[in-house]
Formats: structure tokens, sequence, C-alpha cells
């Protein structure tokens, strides 16, 4: 799925500058991350913009206090002592987006998909005991350990998509032309974008060697952070959007 619809944007790419009169490259910045886009406008009140964007540890939290873990992963009612929590942006996909300008103004409407790695956010636990280095946590035969200390873990937010691939709608307005009279244009935008069910996800390797990313039941995780129960109940199951406020510039190529 991911394949042919990267295949089809490219082709869309390909294909309309022989179409289109005029055609834009963009760059913008916001809470979906920094992205690159092209524009090129369908009739005079559509304009179609395609590119990608990145967000991966551009900006995160650090919960210095810690959360509390078991000092052995296997014994989550023994021991416990505190590891610090960072949580960063993760985001890392396409989009696919028309700007729908009812008017002459440079007010419009956008709909369209954000779609590729599924990953929304990524934790990281710093300081975890020398147990979670070496017998890990047993996840459907595939341990998962950390490195040093340190162990991640992504949050997928697959929207409309299967697990390990998000397909996420988008709606919005905003303010400016992608491409407008002069040669170069700018807009904000303020929308959100529908990220579905949240689910945790680690790297994971078997007895043979074999590593592939495996999702964390939510029972593993009661038993390893005692608060993830109040946490699950309080944003994993409510926060079903992300908003997404942006800003672009875009400068007209032909």
């Amino acid at each position: 799925m991911a394949n042919r619809l990267f295949l089809l944007i490219a082709v869309l790419l390909t294909m309309a500058p022989a179409r289109a009169q005029h055609m834009a490259l963009g760059v913008g910045a916001g809470t979906d991350g920094i992205s690159v886009e092209m524009a090129l406008p369908l009739g005079s009140h559509v304009q179609l913009r395609a590119g990608y964007g990145i967000a991966t540890g551009l900006l995160g939290y650090t919960y210095k206090k810690g959360i509390s873990v078991p000092v052995h992963p296997g014994d989550p009612s023994g021991q416990s002592v505190s590891a610090p929590l960072s949580v960063k942006l993760g985001m890392n996909e396409g989009r696919l987006l028309f700007n729908i300008h009812p008017g002459k103004s440079g007010f419009h409407f956008t709909a369209g998909a954000h779609f590729g790695s599924p990953r929304l956010l990524r934790g990281i636990l710093k300081g975890l005991p020398a147990d979670y280095n070496t017998a890990g946590i047993n996840v459907d035969g595939y341990l998962v350990k950390a490195t040093d200390g340190v162990l991640e873990a992504d949050i997928y937010a697959p929207g409309f998509g299967p697990k390990t691939f998000s397909i996420r709608p988008y709606a919005g307005m905003g303010y400016g032309r992608a491409i407008g009279d002069g040669r170069v244009g700018f807009s904000v935008d303020l929308g959100a974008q529908y990220i579905g069910k949240m689910s945790f996800w680690a790297r994971g390797e078997s007895l043979t060697g074999r590593t592939r990313q495996v999702e964390l039941p939510g029972e593993l995780l009661e038993n390893l952070v005692p608060a993830y129960s109040n946490i699950s109940e309080k944003y994993l199951r409510k926060f079903v959007v992300w908003p997404t406020l942006t800003a672009h510039i875009f400068v007209k190529l032909f």
C-alpha cells in the first residue's frame, strides 16, 4: 500500500508540469514537522499540494522526575526505581492536500491526507536497571531490550490505515495561496489530522536474531508502568486528532 501511494504522488508530480500552466516549490514548518511541497493549480479555485514532511526528534519534553518501573522486568510487583522519560515528535510522512478557494481572496479550505510511517511520538526511558539490557521484556517470542539502560518505544497512530502504515485524513482552513499573482506566496493553515487509536511499539529481537517492531500489549505496559492505566484513560483513548498549525512559503517556478 505504501509503495502504491508514493508511486501515485510521483506520477502526479511527473505528469503535472506538462499539463499545468504554473507550478511552485515550497517549504513549511509547524506541528507536523518541516516539509517540502510542490503545488499546482487545478482550475481557478483548487490548488494541489503534494510533498513530504519530517518531525522526528524536532520537539520534545523531558519528565525529569521520572516514572516508576520495576527493577526486574519479570517481577512487576517487586522493588521499583524512577527512570527519566523523554517524549519527542516522531512523524515522518507524505501528504496530498487540496486547497479550495471559494473566492478570489487567499482564504481557503483544505482537505486531504497525511500517510506513511504510523509513528506519531517517540518515548525514551533512561537509567534503567541492568536486567533491561540483558533479560529484556518478552513480547510474543521477541525480546525488547534496553541499550546501556536506554529503552526506546514508539507511539503509533495509523488513522484509517493498518497498524504499520498510516492514512490520516486532514481537514482545515487557512489564508494565502501556494500559487498567487506574485513570484513568492505565503500561507498559514490551521486544521487537524484524524490519528485514530494509539498503540505502543518497540524493536524486538527473536532467539534467531531476527528483529522487527512488536506491539506492546496494554497488560504488559500496566505491569511495567503503574501509571499507564491513568495515562491511557485520560489521553490515549480520547486523543484521536492531532492539531496542525503550519506556515509555508512558496516560490513560483513557472
